[in-house]
């Protein structure tokens, strides 16, 4: 009798640890597919985000702008990183413009301070995307290039900014 009752406590024991493993299975399996559905996606559409966000912004005059977005070798991207590096490339293009016209071309340096003012309203500069501190190291730097010194975007330009 005894016998028969540890064959059933073992199969029952079996059938939960089964049930309870499909159960994992099944939440982690889904956990995957919410995070990818959340936020998440491939380099052919942040490629294409980049590439869209690059159009929709200013420019300044006789910039020319990249037909791809290289230096990426990741599977997966969060959604609004395209937009983020085409606005980092923005800013930097924008920063160059001032320093190459602050001494000789006041009209051109101040549309330049102009274009970077938009900056903190911009998505990759929102607290959702950046640090409180690289969004006062930003505003620092526009307030040294609005009293003529060049040293913060230089600075910037030399850790941030692609050649």
């Amino acid at each position: 009798m005894r016998s028969y009752s540890n064959k059933r406590r073992t199969f029952v024991g079996a059938v939960i640890l089964f049930l309870l493993c499909s159960i994992m299975v099944g939440c982690s399996s889904g956990e995957r597919k919410s995070a990818n559905s959340s936020g998440f996606t491939d380099f052919e559409h942040i490629e294409q985000e980049y590439l869209d966000s690059l159009k929709e912004l200013n420019w300044p005059e006789g910039t020319v702008l990249p037909t791809e977005l290289t230096g990426e070798d990741a599977d997966q991207y969060q959604i609004g990183y395209g937009n983020t590096r085409a606005s980092m490339l923005w800013e930097c293009a924008w920063q160059k413009e001032w320093l190459a016209t602050y001494t000789s071309d006041p009209e051109r340096a101040q549309k330049a301070l102009e274009e970077l003012e938009k900056a903190p309203d911009m998505l990759y500069m929102s607290p959702q995307k950046c640090d409180d501190a690289t969004r006062q190291y930003f505003k620092d730097n526009l307030e040294k290039a609005k009293l003529g010194d060049p040293s913060g975007f230089e600075e910037n330009i030399r850790l941030n900014c692609p050649e």
